[in-house]
């Protein structure tokens, strides 16, 4: 069975955390006041996902994208910080939910849907800079 990396996830996580232009298409809300440079990490506890997934996000005027993958990222994240979000990525769909805050850190919870592996697990935020 292959390895599903959770980059769906961290899209996910990315609802509330992103960048570049060329990196994704985005559909997200994120407040100013999460501006910056995160660092997620998506842990797998259910399926054949990779355990353990860094990602790093870039959000700048409240556009959130992770650098360098091709997902759609539909939902974004609260003035108070509650993060809503679907990231898709091909036929998978990863939801995801939790929240931020505003003095940098972050945790929740993912889980794909729709493709042909079926994990789920945690996530933690960081801001980096």
């Amino acid at each position: 069975m292959a390895r599903t990396p959770p980059v769906i996830l961290v899209a996910a996580l990315a609802a509330g955390l992103l960048g570049p232009a060329e990196a994704a298409t985005k559909k997200v809300r994120v407040p100013n006041q999460y501006d910056g440079s995160w660092t997620i990490v998506a842990a797998t506890t259910e399926g054949p996902c990779a355990a353990s997934t860094r990602y790093q996000v870039q959000i700048r005027n409240s556009d959130a994208s992770i650098p360098g993958e091709e997902v759609d990222i539909d939902g974004g994240v609260s003035a108070g910080g509650v993060v809503q979000a679907i990231i898709t990525q091909g036929s998978n769909k990863v939801p995801i939910a939790g929240n931020l805050t505003a003095s940098g850190g972050g945790s929740g919870t993912w889980r794909t849907s729709g493709g042909l592996v079926e994990c789920s697990g945690s996530w933690s935020a960081k801001r980096a800079g």
